[in-house]
């Protein structure tokens, strides 16, 4: 056998060292992308199950709305999600707490489709009346009273840990 030329007797190695060393900063990298796309990808499903949530209780607050622009016969006794503000102990003045997650008494929106994990709910309070302040006191015009009504409504999201609630004042004159 021939003997070996000089340039490989000198040769240690140090391909395979260096193959290993872009193998582990490769590892690195594509771990450190995987770790930043699951991220994205949760926060981008927590802003689709929010944005769920907040148009579902969107849809109860504008049915609550829809209710009373309407002709009210139903009587605020703390059914059907109808409830009356006041100082005491009786039914009706003892609206649901909205972090209680159950459904009773409150009034659902049933038809409210979104793929939402439960359907939108409302409550409805009817709130002493005001008198309108802007009819002078010493004219002979009677002063009609102001009915204010707050209506309470919450949305579920896509996944059942994420709820908003949303409220507002509604006047009736």
């Amino acid at each position: 056998m021939a003997a070996k030329p000089e340039f490989f007797r000198q040769q240690q190695g140090v391909v395979l060292v260096m193959c290993l060393i872009f193998m582990l900063l490769m590892t690195i990298i594509s771990g450190s992308a995987l770790q930043s796309t699951t991220l994205q990808e949760r926060m981008a499903g927590n802003a689709r199950d929010s944005n769920s949530a907040f148009q579902a209780a969107e849809a109860a607050l504008r049915e609550g709305e829809r209710i009373l622009q309407g002709a009210m016969t139903e009587a605020f006794d703390g059914s059907g999600g109808l409830y009356r503000e006041c100082s005491g102990e009786a039914v009706e003045c003892n609206p649901p707490d909205w972090s209680d997650r159950s459904v009773s008494n409150w009034a659902s929106l049933s038809d409210f489709g979104g793929g939402v994990s439960s359907q939108p709910n409302f409550y409805i309070e009817e709130l002493p009346n005001i008198e309108k302040l802007s009819v002078a006191l010493d004219s002979d015009q009677a002063v009609a009273p102001i009915k204010i009504y707050r209506i309470t409504a919450r949305g579920f999201g896509v996944s059942d840990k994420s709820m908003v609630v949303l409220r507002s004042i509604y006047r009736r004159e």
